[in-house]
């Protein structure tokens, strides 16, 4: 299926497994960085899911993984240089979430609960006024869920801008498909945000630049040597 620009193409994928074969498909930016990580899961994650990253995008151009043209876009988002694919790309503990549509600026994110973090005292020292009664109003079985419904959502959009987590912890993200905007201009733009299916025990959202909904299209994934199938997009 083409990956058009009103569809999401969703791929999660396991990180703990071994490093070796992901680690030969980075490009030097990307090793350079692996390198940087502390020794450990951290740093064997990082290379699985950089690997796993350049061979779906590889299937998707119809390139080996290690010659997909990945460049830093000038607000530090990566892309691919030279395409209209669009890709963003989420972790959390041993799972990780790879978002790729065509010619609409995406992002992606994927929480789950953090140990020493109260999520109503967060939201209420950084969320808006209403997100954080959400929050504190919601059945103490049900905290942790509205506040990352939120969080993921934010953070979904302030990938989406290539910019950075501070910019996001205002921004009004709501409940249900909707559009988003910034009312302070600190994040210009606009980004059409939804809630997606995640791996079990993480939250999950989807944001695409501008006002028009998006279709989310799961893609199974195995990890083996070679990317899932996935047509050039349109």
């Amino acid at each position: 299926m083409t990956a058009a620009a009103d569809e999401v193409h969703l791929w999660q994928f396991p990180l703990d497994l071994p490093p070796g074969a992901y680690l030969a498909l980075l490009d030097p930016r990307e090793r350079a960085r692996h390198e940087a990580q502390p020794s450990g899961t951290g740093r064997d994650r990082y290379a699985v899911a950089h690997g796993t990253k350049r061979l779906i995008l590889g299937s998707c151009l119809g390139l080996p993984p290690a010659r997909v043209p990945l460049r830093v876009g000038r607000w530090g988002k990566p892309e691919v240089a030279g395409h209209g694919l669009r890709f963003s790309l989420a972790h959390c503990g041993g799972r990780a979430l790879l978002g790729v549509c065509g010619h609409r600026e995406i992002g992606v994110d994927l929480e789950r609960p953090r140990s020493g973090l109260d999520p109503v005292r967060f939201a209420a020292r950084w969320f808006r006024p209403e997100e954080a009664a959400r929050v504190a109003e919601a059945e103490p079985a049900d905290r942790w869920g509205e506040f990352l419904k939120l969080w993921t959502r934010k953070e979904a959009c302030v990938k989406a801008a290539g910019g950075r987590l501070a910019q996001s912890l205002t921004l009004p993200v709501g409940h249900g498909p909707h559009a988003v905007a910034d009312p302070s201009g600190r994040l210009p733009g606009s980004w059409w945000v939804d809630d997606v299916q995640g791996p079990d025990g993480c939250a999950a959202a989807v944001a695409l630049a501008g006002t028009g909904p998006f279709r989310p299209v799961p893609r199974s994934w195995a990890p083996v040597t070679h990317g899932p199938g996935c047509d050039p997009p349109g």
